[in-house]
């Protein structure tokens, strides 16, 4: 698991060092830094899967971020043309990446790259297994990024080719249903898993999707069918509740948003095993306030699992998911973490509040998921003449 993050002159950072958990909440005001503590994990992950690296630059444009120049990188204010991302994990501690900019070139070089192997094809870093790829036998996917601008409703999604043993949903997540056909029967939740409804249908994948589906939309189920041949798979949703007919499964371009933006969310929590790393972009996005809700408690759940979830997210609703399921004994408060960012003068701060055994919060900083109280406040003061 991730312990700590540590960033100095990158993009909004000047030096700032933020404590993970299980469960990490990122929040703030747009243009704040949230989106840059996401980028800079990508980056460690992007920069262990590139190849053909040569030994002196670094390429910042790859799968999961484009970043640029170093110098479209590099903290406005800072002192030197240097910038470093540390990482501080609990399995092979600390890994610190430090880059020097040329500023009239605008390209990168490493200047110290701690527990780092680098040739002339090939940048991996040792032992990084939540970074580096797939793990040991039976663990089907360490780790999964979903973008906030994923695909919509489509009559079909594609193929994603290896159909390997990772659980690959792409940052957009364009490969959801062909990650479903190829696991939905092969992963399992056992009963002591926090993620499993009880009232599912069944222990696989499949049967505890539709589960969390009907959470999101009561009576909704998911059919997936491949087409080989052209390379797709097509998604259809039916919907109907217990003791009723069901309907025809309709396309996914005539239900809607909602459930499509959430497919691949549900997907990545509920298929990461123990050890396994997810972050999402926006996971409430196009749900109404109880399915947003639900989403933050899956979230809390994942955790619990064993999984280490890394939201960014606006939505109070979330956050309130994830507060509930510290009530309700469902994960440990330790195991939260939530950071606030803001921006004062240019550089990025954070308030990060703690979370006790209620579900109550150290403090409400200004600006943190504290509108709908101005709003309130706003409707019952007296209207001026």
């Amino acid at each position: 698991m991730i312990d700590s993050l540590h960033l100095q002159n990158f993009k909004c950072f000047e030096d700032e060092h933020l404590p993970f958990a299980a469960l990490t909440l990122l929040s703030g005001l747009n243009g704040s830094g949230k989106s840059s503590i996401m980028q800079s994990l990508l980056l460690v992950r992007q920069l262990t899967l590139q190849s053909g690296l040569q030994p002196s630059r670094i390429s910042f444009s790859g799968e999961y971020v484009d970043l640029g120049r170093g110098r479209d990188v590099l903290f406005t204010s800072a002192t030197n043309d240097a910038f470093a991302i540390g990482v501080k994990d609990d399995a092979v501690g600390d890994v610190r990446l430090e880059f020097q900019v040329e500023r009239e070139t605008g390209d990168t070089a490493w200047t110290t790259h701690d527990s780092v192997r680098k040739d002339a094809t090939q940048l991996a870093l040792d032992g990084f297994a939540l970074f580096s790829g797939v793990g040991g036998a039976g663990r089907l996917a360490e780790f999964n990024y979903l973008n906030a601008e994923r695909f919509g409703p489509r009559k079909a999604l594609p193929t994603e080719g290896s159909r390997g043993q990772a659980f690959n949903l792409g940052a957009h997540g364009e490969y959801v249903l062909d990650a479903l056909l190829v696991h939905q029967d092969r992963i399992t939740l056992s009963s002591g898993d926090p993620r499993r409804i009880e009232g599912a249908e069944g222990d696989r994948l499949r049967d505890q999707l539709d589960a969390w589906l009907a959470e999101i939309s009561p009576g909704v189920r998911l059919a997936i069918a491949g087409v080989p041949n052209a390379d797709l798979a097509v998604g259809s949703f039916s919907f109907g509740r217990e003791g009723e007919l069901r309907s025809p499964e309709y396309r996914a371009t005539n239900v809607g948003f909602g459930l499509s933006y959430i497919l691949p969310v549900l997907a990545a929590l509920l298929s990461a095993p123990q050890g396994g790393l997810v972050l999402i972009e926006n996971p409430e996005a196009h749900l109404h306030p109880r399915g947003q809700t639900k989403m933050g408690e899956l979230c809390a759940r994942a955790a619990a699992a064993g999984v280490q979830v890394i939201i960014e997210t606006h939505s109070d609703h979330v956050l309130d998911g994830a507060r509930l399921s510290v009530r309700g004994q469902i994960v440990a408060p330790k195991d939260l973490r939530f950071h606030y960012l803001f921006q004062n003068g240019g550089k990025a701060e954070r308030r990060s509040p703690s979370v006790d055994a209620d579900g109550r919060l150290s403090e409400w900083p200004e600006g943190f998921f504290d509108q709908h109280r101005r709003n309130a406040a706003g409707l019952v003061r007296p209207r001026a003449n």
